[in-house]
């Protein structure tokens, strides 16, 4: 876990600041600006630590992006979900406090033979996102795998285990994925995906896209209107937030990942189109653009079924085109 942090929060003044800087400061400050804009609101502890929340607090089904695998290792795999009541919103509808969420693995889908459980925390801290890193498991084998916190048990998601090291494989089955703009188009691949009978599925990235999606979400044609905040280009931690909401809500994106884990990187737009590097698509001065890219990183690592070192390493979430 990070190391608590007691920093203040990211004030709204710290662009201008940044501005009036000279080049030959860039390196230092830009690494100051990116170190502040990902570790701000870590999980504290003691009397600054977030309250914990009692189940009773959750009033609607929290799982309303279901859960997902991830990572998948021959003894070991990654299970995530977000409690979420209102998925569209920044906060997801949560109250800011902590929970506490069980977690099954079992070899069937009714839960008769569990083999593993466990509980992590749903920190507001980190959206009410969880990672639990399940291990002891055996290698190349299904299992099915569930969340429950309070009354509210999540979808059943199905899994399993990549192959021993050294071990005589016939065969994988791998599917491919990327590039998927919510607004120009339904996910009707996803939905032929969560029927098919592949090991895992790679998810090559550009898992959302940083444009504005208007009130009825461009091709798809709502008739019921999305909130007005999703209609401006992400660039804020909430943006991206209320962004994965919307493009993980999505059903059939929903199937596919209850019926596969899946092995993720980023490409641009999961930031912003073009950027390569600390180098932003548009004419910002760079340190400004490194806090904002410190905010995509942070929102993918909270949305995605990665492990917990991929989320205390941001130098090493360098992505270049």
């Amino acid at each position: 876990m990070p190391a608590p942090s007691n920093s203040p929060d990211l004030r709204p003044d710290l662009r201008g600041a940044l501005r009036g800087l000279d080049r030959r400061r860039f390196l230092t400050v830009s690494a100051a600006a990116t170190a502040l804009a990902f570790t701000t609101g870590l999980p504290r502890t003691g009397a600054f630590a977030a309250p914990a929340g009692s189940p009773t607090d959750i009033t609607s089904d929290p799982f309303t992006l279901a859960v997902a695998s991830g990572d998948p290792l021959p003894d070991s795999v990654l299970l995530w979900t977000r409690l979420a009541p209102l998925p569209l919103e920044p906060t997801g509808g949560m109250p800011p406090s902590r929970f506490d969420v069980r977690w099954e693995v079992a070899r069937d889908a009714t839960f008769k033979r569990v083999v593993r459980r466990g509980t992590a925390a749903a920190h507001t801290e980190f959206n009410h996102s969880v990672h639990a890193e399940v291990r002891g498991l055996d290698a190349a084998t299904e299992y099915f795998y569930r969340f429950r916190v309070g009354q509210w048990i999540s979808p059943v998601g199905r899994t399993r285990t990549a192959p021993a090291a050294g071990a005589a494989v016939s065969s994988l089955t791998f599917a491919l994925a990327s590039c998927q703009r919510y607004d120009q188009g339904y996910y009707t691949a996803y939905k032929h995906l969560a029927g098919e009978d592949v090991d895992a599925v790679f998810h090559l990235g550009d898992y959302l896209y940083e444009y504005a999606v208007n009130a009825s979400a461009g091709a798809r044609g709502y008739t019921e209107p999305l909130p007005t905040h999703l209609n401006h280009e992400t660039v804020t931690l909430d943006d991206y937030r209320a962004r994965y909401g919307l493009y993980k809500s999505d059903p059939d994106q929903i199937a596919a990942h209850l019926a596969h884990p899946f092995i993720v990187t980023w490409d641009d737009h999961e930031t912003e189109n073009n950027y390569a590097g600390d180098t932003p698509e548009n004419s910002v001065p760079p340190e400004e653009f490194l806090v904002r890219r410190a905010a995509a990183y942070r929102a993918y690592w909270e949305n995605q079924p990665l492990r917990l070192p991929q989320f205390t390493l941001p130098d090493r979430l360098n992505h270049h085109q």
